[in-house]
């Protein structure tokens, strides 16, 4: 795509695609080195250098560390609901993706969607943002490389992702969690070629 996608708010304004413009440029928005149409023996660098853009580092990490907390604050995270954040979210992360010129990105669930105690609120969150995910992917021709769960940053988690979250009483009250259908699956991994993690093992 050679035109940014930009959704209802821009999130990096003044700055369009970046271009190649090679090792004498002084400009900090451009690549010196990689020029993705130039063939490198029978492949272009683009077919070569298959970047992604990881979610969780690049939108969602406020740069928190063991001496501090985070000091980054995110446009994005301005909304007052947690789903009208993730919506932001993702709109800003399109629009960095596009600009950028990245084929694929990569994402823990919870990174894209809104995590809740209950897990049905948690499950209607993720089809809401895959949903929304997946309309982008098609408008842009931006894969997925691989979508995976995080089974380890809440509590729940504290003595192994499968042996542990049965406990949680919200868990136990409420209807026991399936894995992702096919349809789901194709949604999460379309066009993917690796399929490394648990939502993309099932074939497409």
């Amino acid at each position: 795509m050679s035109t940014p996608l930009i959704g209802s708010h821009e999130y990096f304004p003044g700055i369009g695609r970046i271009p190649f413009e090679g090792r004498e440029s002084d400009n900090p928005l451009a690549f010196k080195h990689y020029d993705a149409s130039r063939k490198i023996g029978d492949k272009t660098m683009a077919e070569h250098l298959r970047f992604a853009v990881c979610y969780w580092h690049s939108f969602c990490n406020a740069g928190h560390d063991p001496f501090g907390p985070g000091t980054r604050t995110y446009p994005w995270d301005a909304a007052q609901s947690p789903l009208a954040r993730a919506e932001a979210k993702l709109d800003a992360a399109f629009e960095f993706f596009t600009k950028l010129g990245v084929p694929y990105y990569c994402f823990h669930d919870i990174d894209l969607a809104p995590d809740a105690d209950d897990v049905g609120e948690y499950e209607n969150n993720l089809k809401h943002m895959v949903a929304l995910a997946k309309q982008r992917q098609q408008t842009t021709g931006i894969k997925l490389l691989w979508g995976t769960a995080n089974l380890f940053s809440h509590p729940r988690y504290m003595n192994g992702a499968i042996s542990r979250w049965w406990r949680a009483p919200q868990y136990r009250s409420r209807r026991r969690w399936k894995p992702p259908s096919n349809s789901a699956a194709k949604t999460m991994c379309s066009g993917v070629d690796a399929k490394a993690t648990h939502h993309c093992t099932t074939p497409i």
